[in-house]
C-alpha cells in the first residue's frame, strides 16, 4: 500500500545516494537518513523504489560514470572508478560491462550510441502519441547550440520543498507538474524542476523529476512534501529566449565543449527554472552543474 510518509523518508535516502554515491556509504547511513532501522529500511526501500538500496547505489555509480565518459575524454579509468565509489578498478570494469554490455573504453569511443539504440524504449519516440512524447530520447529533436550562449555562474544554495514524480515522462510530466503546483500549499512565484535521473540514458520507467518550490530556511514543510537544497556551486547557465523551441538536456550536454576546463557533475541534478507567463509556466533558464576536470 502506498504511504506518502514512507515515500518521503525513503526519498531522503535516495537524495543521500544521489549526492554521495562516490563515498563508501553503509546501510546504517542510508537507514539513518530515512529514520528506519536497517531491517525495516531495506524492505521499505524495495517497496518504494523496486530494488534494493545497494542495487540502486551500484546503478547510480555506473550511470554517473557513463555520463562522465561522454563529457570527459581525458579522465583515466582508475580515477573515474574511484570518483564513482568503486574501491578497485577491476570491480568497476566488471560492473560496467555487466550493466552496459561493453567496456568503459568502448562506451567512450562511441559504443554508447549502439547501446542506446538497443534499449526497448528508444524506438518509442516516433510511434507514441503526442501526449507521451519522448523528447529527451529523440535524436531528431536534438540541436547543437553555441557554447558562448552559456554563462559560468556560482549559484548560492537554495532551500526548497519538493514533490518527486517517478515514472512520469513526456507531455504527461508537464501536465502532472502543473497539477502538482496548482495543488501546492506553497506560494508559487517561481519553481524549479530538478532532473534526478541522468536522462537520456535512463528509460522512462526510471525517470525521476522533482517539482521544487524555493522557501525560506525556517519554512515549516507540509507533511506530504520533502525538503532539500538546490544549487550551491558552479553551473553553466543558459537563459532561454521567449518562445524559444524546446531545448532538451541531451542537446545541452551534446553542446558543452568536450575539451572544456569544467565537466558535467552528476552528483547534482540538472535544473530547469520556470516562471509564469500569464496562466502558463514557461521554462526560462537551464542550469547544468559543473565540476573542475
Amino acid at each position: 500500500m502506498f504511504s506518502p510518509h514512507r515515500a518521503i523518508r525513503i526519498e531522503r535516502a535516495v537524495d543521500l545516494i544521489n549526492h554521495r554515491y562516490g563515498d563508501d556509504l553503509s546501510l546504517e547511513q542510508m537507514a539513518t537518513r530515512a529514520c528506519y532501522s536497517n531491517w525495516h529500511f531495506v524492505r521499505a526501500f524495495e517497496a518504494e523504489i523496486g530494488e534494493s538500496p545497494f542495487d540502486f547505489l551500484r546503478k547510480r555509480r555506473l550511470y554517473a560514470a557513463a555520463y562522465r565518459l561522454l563529457s570527459d575524454e581525458r579522465v583515466p579509468m582508475a580515477d573515474l572508478a574511484m570518483q564513482c565509489g568503486f574501491q578497485y578498478a577491476s570491480s568497476f570494469s566488471k560492473g560496467f560491462r555487466r550493466q552496459f554490455g561493453m567496456t568503459a573504453r568502448d562506451w567512450r569511443g562511441g559504443g554508447w550510441r549502439y547501446w542506446l539504440n538497443a534499449q526497448p524504449w528508444h524506438d518509442m519516440a516516433p510511434t507514441t502519441p503526442a501526449s507521451a512524447t519522448l523528447l529527451e530520447y529523440d535524436e531528431q529533436r536534438m540541436r547543437l547550440i553555441d557554447p558562448q550562449s552559456f554563462s559560468l555562474e556560482i549559484i548560492p544554495a537554495q532551500p526548497v520543498v519538493y514533490r518527486r514524480l517517478r515514472g512520469v515522462w513526456g507531455d504527461c510530466l508537464n501536465q502532472t507538474a502543473h497539477h502538482t503546483l496548482r495543488e501546492s500549499p506553497v506560494p508559487l512565484p517561481v519553481f524549479y524542476g530538478a532532473r534526478q535521473d541522468l536522462l537520456h540514458l535512463r528509460g522512462p520507467a526510471e525517470s525521476c523529476y522533482d517539482v521544487c518550490v524555493p522557501v525560506a530556511t525556517d519554512y515549516a514543510v507540509p507533511p506530504t512534501m520533502g525538503r532539500s537544497t538546490l544549487f550551491g556551486g558552479l553551473y553553466a547557465v543558459r537563459r532561454l529566449q521567449l518562445h524559444e523551441p524546446y531545448l532538451s538536456w541531451r542537446s545541452v550536454l551534446a553542446s558543452w565543449p568536450r575539451q572544456a576546463r569544467y565537466v558535467f557533475d552528476p552528483r547534482r541534478p540538472m535544473v530547469e527554472g520556470y516562471g509564469w507567463q500569464g496562466d502558463y509556466l514557461c521554462c526560462t533558464t537551464l542550469y547544468l552543474p559543473l565540476a573542475l576536470r
